[in-house]
């Protein structure tokens, strides 16, 4: 594909493709060693579903004509260094920033939307990703909690129907933004 073609927002996929890569390999070693089952359940999970999403956003930049560019994060190395470390849990996830309550303001991962060129299935695969990240951080908040000794409340259990109507607000949101007209495109940045 010439490079006149090439989407806007390649970059972002790019970017989403090496973090979730990271994200899976230090949640799943910090999973394989935690003693805590609870803990390595919740931890495992997201793992996985970060597993998933890279293989997703990798597939999608393949069927636009694209390869992934790899980039090193040279801050890894010191997260593998503390989710293998006997640091115990709680501490882990201080040391690290996970699990922590959201901060409030501007929702970042919605600006992976502004990007009014992005195609249908490109759009439909950043709700999906949008909806089971900030799913990913109630569940880290959870295990953050497990990892302290605090049980999880019960009003923040997750239902399908919550899941769907939050795919239905961000499907809106997305057919808004496609829909207004725009001077000049908004910068798209990447999250993670």
């Amino acid at each position: 594909m010439s490079s006149s073609n090439k989407p806007s927002y390649l970059g972002t996929l790019n970017a989403i493709v090496n973090g979730e890569r990271r994200g899976f390999e230090f949640l799943n070693a910090w999973a394989m060693k935690t003693k805590n089952a609870d803990l390595a359940g919740k931890l495992k999970t997201v793992a996985l579903r970060e597993a998933e999403h890279a293989a997703s956003f990798e597939k999608r930049m393949c069927e636009l004509g694209y390869s992934l560019k790899e980039k090193e994060d040279p801050k890894f190395k010191k997260t593998m260094e503390i989710v293998s470390s006997s640091l115990d849990d709680a501490a882990k996830f201080e040391k690290l920033g996970v699990g922590q309550p959201e901060q409030e303001g501007e929702d970042k991962l919605l600006q992976l939307l502004a990007d009014k060129s992005i195609d249908p299935q490109t759009a439909a695969l950043l709700g999906r990703f949008i909806a089971e990240e900030r799913d990913s951080g109630r569940i880290l908040r959870e295990a953050y909690q497990c990892a302290k000794g605090v049980s999880s409340s019960p009003d923040e259990t997750v239902t399908l129907a919550g899941i769907q109507e939050q795919l239905t607000k961000l499907t809106e949101i997305v057919c808004d933004l496609q829909s207004k007209p725009t001077a000049k495109k908004p910068k798209v940045q990447a999250i993670k």
